[in-house]
């Protein structure tokens, strides 16, 4: 708001004009926008919708990724999926030995 207020300070009248006529046109976009939300909203309550209806749920979901190697350590079993960071059980040992 400092910026604005420091505008209207020093701007000349046309300055000013254009600048009222640039936010008398955000204020009927935004406006518009708003009323258009709404009415897609009334369309779909008068339908039996909701906006959860409209998305797919299952796009966020990732398959989980199977161990492909199988180390005990200390009683412990400890997997690896050969992706990422070698875990510590797995340095300096022969990969093919373990696998799954």
């Amino acid at each position: 708001m400092k910026e604005v207020r420091s505008f209207i300070k020093t701007a000349s009248l046309t300055e000013l004009e254009k600048a009222q006529q640039l936010i008398t046109d955000a204020i009927a976009k935004y406006t518009e926008q708003l009323q258009a939300k709404q009415e897609v909203l009334d369309l779909l309550k008068e339908k039996g919708l909701t906006l959860e209806d409209l998305q797919d749920g299952t796009a966020d979901k990732r398959t989980k990724v199977k161990a492909k190697y199988r180390i005990e350590v200390d009683g412990e079993v400890v997997e690896w999926t050969g992706r990422g960071r070698r875990p510590k059980a797995f340095e300096g040992v022969d990969l093919q030995k373990h696998l799954a």
